[in-house]
């Protein structure tokens, strides 16, 4: 069963399956965009299974690709400000939101436990739910970007 955090190969590199939301009467995981571009391919394997991105929006760094098959759907909250985690099927990496608009959500890493290659798209969790789906970290500062879940929740209830 596919899940929020599970790990998911596309071309050569991969990436972290940040939430798997309803999508056009379906059910689709999220991940970064940005993977698929430097991927050079749509393709992707998730527990097993072979699954395509299926829709990209223009004003997001966000890939939807249907799931058909086994998989849970995510629990979506608002980000806050304070305590989280950023976690995914191979490790939790302690953080804090320490600004955030409806958007995106800015993150402070702990020195030593930063996210490395292939944690892209690691859900941010707060109070057991993903507030938002990592992006990119700064190495010299030891911030991130994640984008919230209210922005994920919003694409995907678009109708193209």
């Amino acid at each position: 069963m596919i899940k929020s955090g599970d790990q998911f190969i596309a071309g050569r590199s991969g990436g972290v399956v940040g939430a798997i939301v309803p999508w056009r009467r379906a059910l689709a995981g999220v991940a970064p965009a940005h993977i698929f571009h430097a991927a050079g391919t749509h393709n992707l394997r998730a527990g097993g299974l072979a699954c395509k991105v299926a829709f990209i929006p223009s004003d997001a760094d966000l890939a939807f690709f249907p799931i058909l098959g086994a998989c849970q759907p995510t629990e979506l909250g608002k980000p806050k400000l304070g305590e989280a985690e950023l976690k995914n099927s191979q490790r939790t990496m302690q953080c804090r939101i320490s600004d955030m608009s409806w958007s995106i959500a800015y993150v402070v890493l702990l020195l030593g436990n930063l996210p490395g290659p292939g944690d892209s798209g690691s859900p941010l969790v707060q109070d057991g739910k993903v507030v938002g789906l990592l992006l990119s970290v700064n190495m010299h500062t030891w911030k991130g970007i994640a984008i919230s879940a209210e922005m994920i929740r919003e694409i995907a209830a678009r109708k193209s």
